[in-house]
């Protein structure tokens, strides 16, 4: 008998927002199949009920999703989302949904599935904002979140070829601040305040600075969620500091249409 597996959809791309039809029918199937990004080659996993531990999502806007939720709700499904809501501007995310419409999705969601499934991600921080500007954006944006999330994740960008080529114009996104330190210390601090518990992924700097590393792909936080759940996964990092269990990860790079410019796989 095969075990059931952790399903991320996706790191790869926004499949809430941008692909929500594909996925229903591959529920549909019983199948996702995608494409390796390290063979090229297609790859497939069940979705069958019993197949799936849980999925965990990643998105910018969940409402082209609901349909499909309202579906996997029915059939008991077992799933997490992390919702990114950073308040940046349009010339770092050009295509993002607009804040306050950013907003009322993660509301929407959160009211329908409840607080606890839906984690907040404040990330990327680029090293090189001004301190003040990244404390604003923090106070704006966990000031309309409180009470709709019991998690918010931090991290600092990481300069990827792709990243420096979509910030050429601006490498000085790219350099620390000297206050870099302060301003994440500051928004940590406000978070809790708000109920928030503030963890890192994948950014050593901040486990120093006092935000604990957390894993996204969560075996600790599923299974608070649903104990009966029939599996464990082992830690399986996909990058250094990465701190997540085993999954398969069914998206496509490059598919993102949000277009941000930090982002290593649109």
């Amino acid at each position: 008998m095969v075990s059931p597996v952790l399903i991320s959809a996706s790191r790869r791309t926004d499949i809430p927002a941008f692909f929500p039809d594909w996925f229903s029918e591959c529920l549909s199937r019983g199948t996702a199949t995608y494409r390796n990004p390290y063979s090229g080659r297609p790859a497939s996993v069940s979705l069958a009920p019993d197949d799936v531990a849980a999925f965990v999502f990643w998105t910018r806007n969940p409402l082209p999703f609901l349909r499909v939720l309202a579906r996997l709700e029915r059939a008991r499904y077992r799933s997490v989302f992390h919702v990114t809501v950073t308040g940046y501007p349009r010339a770092i995310e050009p295509a993002a949904p607009p804040l306050a419409e950013a907003l009322a999705a993660l509301r929407h969601l959160s009211e329908t599935v409840g607080p606890a499934r839906v984690l907040w991600r404040f990330d990327p921080i680029l090293p090189g904002e001004e301190p003040s500007e990244i404390v604003a954006r923090f106070e704006t944006v966990s000031a309309a979140i409180e009470g709709l999330s019991g998690r918010c994740t931090l991290s600092i960008a990481h300069a990827y070829r792709k990243s420096l080529r979509a910030t050429r114009t601006t490498p000085e996104l790219w350099r620390p601040s000297g206050g870099l330190h302060t301003a994440v210390e500051r928004i940590a601090a406000i978070g809790r305040a708000r109920g928030f518990r503030v963890v890192s992924c994948c950014s050593p700097a901040l486990r120093h600075w006092g935000v604990p590393g957390a894993a996204c792909v969560d075996m600790e936080l599923l299974a608070s969620l649903y104990p009966a759940m029939p599996v464990f996964a082992a830690p399986s990092p996909v990058r250094d500091g990465c701190l997540c269990a085993a999954s398969r990860d069914i998206g496509t790079y490059r598919t993102c249409r949000h277009g941000c410019l930090y982002c290593y796989a649109a």
